[in-house]
């Protein structure tokens, strides 16, 4: 298979990896994403491209700003260095993935390249509990939505509400580091509202404080 990946990036659609300024020489490695970096591939599947290139001297002193490179033509994207070290730190699963192909599945391999694929576990965390479950359970909740809008009882949209916000308090844990962990907990019990078996509490201070109210 890579040998016919080697083959196809030559086209002429492919020149791009040679002669855009951020690339070429820059790109550490490629690598295959979607249907077959998965093995999910049938005939007629795309071919997804991946890779990483360093930024160059002028984006690391601010001169220019390289953060990604796509080609919607071909689908490929190509992350800027920097780009991706702040997105796999985080367990982001479209880059942290890029780094768990199957060795045959690389080419153009720098040696930096080698080295930061040999080094994956240094940026695998617990993080990846709310980058993939919270990807996954952002899906769920569309595809719930979408096919039972109006037949979910009270205190289930409840439940789907409060996992909702706490992803969004774990994005929040991270940005404000003075916030210490377990400040704001939030959770659900019964409501003493006529129109609501269940809500969503928030202790802040205020133990037990209805959040829609806290809100206010």
């Amino acid at each position: 298979m890579t040998e016919i990946i080697k083959s196809l990036i030559k086209d002429k659609s492919y020149d791009f990896l040679r002669d855009n300024e951020h690339l070429g020489n820059n790109i550490i490695f490629l690598t295959l994403g979607g249907s077959y970096a998965y093995g999910t591939n049938i005939e007629g599947s795309d071919i997804d491209i991946r890779g990483v290139a360093l930024n160059r001297k002028p984006d690391l002193i601010g001169l220019s700003n390289f953060e990604q490179y796509v080609s919607n033509e071909t689908d490929t994207t190509v992350y800027g260095f920097n780009k991706l070290i702040s997105l796999i730190l985080n367990c982001n699963p479209n880059t942290i993935e890029m780094l768990g192909c199957k060795p045959e599945h690389y080419f153009n391999v720098a040696p930096m390249g080698r080295e930061l694929i040999d080094n994956v576990h240094l940026f695998l965390s617990k993080r990846a509990v709310y980058s993939f479950g919270g990807y996954a359970n952002a899906q769920l909740r569309r595809l719930q939505n979408a096919l039972a809008r109006d037949k979910y009882n009270q205190t289930e949209k409840e439940q789907h509400m409060l996992s909702s916000i706490k992803g969004a308090m774990y994005s929040f844990d991270e940005r404000y580091k003075h916030f210490e962990n377990g400040s704001i907990m939030l959770s659900i019990d019964k409501s003493d509202k006529e129109n609501l078996e269940t809500e969503i509490f928030a202790d802040v201070n205020l133990k037990h404080y209805p959040l829609r109210d806290y809100k206010s």
